[in-house]
């Protein structure tokens, strides 16, 4: 791998993938909040007799109300959402809705919309159809094609698809392309 290939690899994937470091710094500091204030209150516990006294006043009287515990139940629940958050920001992928590609001179990054702009055109040309009837959607491996015709003029949605697919190829994508034809069209 020559040095340039590398430096295209590391460019496409930085600019592919969403960056973590906002969870991350959200976590540290979460941590580091938690940590100190750990550390203060057990120095405190261990220094000050009166501070333990009232620490085990108030955790008593936290214990014997008779009210519900609204408190707890709230922060339990809270700390249960923030978990599932973070733990969603570092499981889920991080991908942009962008596609990269390498040749031996160049690197090529194209975000899908760009894509979904020129497959609905070249669809539309193909079924001859208006450009604001096609919508089209990139998912990661699928492209969906939804075309709503004009009242009474079929549309072959086999020629869609092959718009779909000569579309990926002359740009050098792929995906699985998925042409759904609305049973009600519109007057024109």
């Amino acid at each position: 791998m020559t040095k340039e290939e590398a430096t295209y690899r590391r460019v496409l994937r930085r600019e592919t993938h969403a960056p973590r470091t906002a969870p991350a710094t959200v976590v540290a500091a979460i941590g580091i909040v938690l940590l100190l204030a750990l550390l203060v209150a057990g120095a405190w516990w261990l220094v000050d007799g009166g501070f333990r006294a009232g620490a085990v006043r108030w955790l008593d009287g936290l214990a014997l109300q008779d009210q519900p515990q609204v408190v707890p139940f709230g922060a339990g629940a809270v700390v249960v959402v923030l978990s599932l958050v973070l733990l969603a920001l570092a499981v889920l992928p991080g991908r942009r809705a962008r596609r990269a590609r390498m040749t031996e001179r160049t690197a090529l990054l194209v975000d899908d919309g760009v894509i979904a702009d020129s497959i609905a055109e070249a669809v539309a040309r193909r079924v001859r159809v208006e450009r604001s009837r096609v919508a089209v959607t990139v998912g990661r491996r699928t492209v969906a094609v939804r075309i709503t015709p004009t009242s009474g003029i079929p549309v072959d949605r086999s020629a869609a698809e092959s718009a779909v697919d000569d579309t990926l190829v002359g740009i050098g994508f792929t995906a699985t392309p998925r042409v759904l034809v609305e049973a009600n069209g519109v007057i024109a």
